[in-house]
């Protein structure tokens, strides 16, 4: 998404709380990711993200860019874990 602090997260959850079938709607800026109830669709919720100035993708869209491979940010972060584990080793 691209929020950096708190106001980009107060930002963002107004403009999706003002599409129409957004119950509510909850960011975290940790994991950059955010949790809507409703029914309203995703190319509102991230059109309204987009017009506030941030990147968004749906959940759905993830899981089928993924396809059967492994990401590669997961393999960065074993690849992470392997050097570390050698380094607390020694």
């Amino acid at each position: 998404m691209g929020m950096s602090c708190a106001a980009c997260v107060a930002r963002v959850e107004k403009a999706v709380s003002k599409v129409d079938g957004v119950d509510s709607c909850s960011l975290n800026l940790l994991t950059n990711s955010m949790l809507v109830d409703g029914n309203a669709t995703d190319d509102a919720i991230i059109s309204a993200v987009v017009s506030a100035g941030y990147r968004a993708r749906s959940q759905n869209a993830k899981a089928e860019e993924r396809g059967d491979e492994t990401p590669s940010e997961t393999k960065g972060m074993l690849k992470r874990l392997i050097s570390s584990a050698v380094f607390l080793i020694v």
